[in-house]
């Protein structure tokens, strides 16, 4: 059993949308953490999550965690879609925090969207007052994530999404298969 499951947890649609670009590239099932019974589990040799980054977290790991003995011998990868460009400090400090939750789990990074008209009202607030307290900051001094949303001040809504972003993950899943 060589089976893949694509698994998607995604708010405002970047990490779905890369869920069903993934799909469209390697022979799997997609399904939604909300949608999928963890019984399934089973089924599957190859489990990759695809789930957005929130306050240095990737949604869906939690519901992959929870279900941790079920994913014993199986290969596990995450995709996380975040707003900042690819940082190789902030992605050792996710992998760290991946690898608490799920030790074999090896992470993948791909950037998405930001878009303060299609969030929610406590996002939108949250974000335009990290904002307001990063205006107030000197810009070389900066992280690429607090970079990308000052970005979005000048830009508006911004879309980085990228299917090229998946090849790493994409290689990685079919050596796998061919093995």
């Amino acid at each position: 059993m060589k089976k893949v499951l694509v698994l998607v947890q995604s708010k405002y649609g970047a990490s779905r949308q890369y869920a069903r670009w993934l799909a469209e590239r390697i022979a799997s099932d997609l399904a939604e953490t909300k949608n999928f019974d963890p019984q399934n589990f089973d089924r599957y040799a190859k489990i990759v999550l695809v789930g957005g980054v929130y306050a240095g977290t990737v949604a869906g790991v939690d519901f992959l965690k929870k279900h941790r003995a079920r994913l014993n011998g199986k290969m596990i990868a995450v995709f996380a879609v975040g707003a900042s460009p690819a940082d190789a400090d902030e992605l050792n400090r996710m992998q760290h925090w991946l690898n608490e939750r799920l030790p074999d789990a090896t992470l993948f990074y791909g950037r998405g969207r930001y878009d303060e008209q299609q969030m929610n009202i406590m996002d939108r607030t949250l974000c335009r007052m990290l904002k307001k307290s990063l205006l107030k900051k000197d810009p070389a001094t900066l992280k690429p994530w607090a970079r990308a949303m000052l970005e979005s001040e000048v830009r508006g809504a911004c879309d980085w999404c990228d299917p090229n972003a998946l090849e790493p993950l994409c290689s990685v899943l079919k050596n796998e298969m061919n093995e």
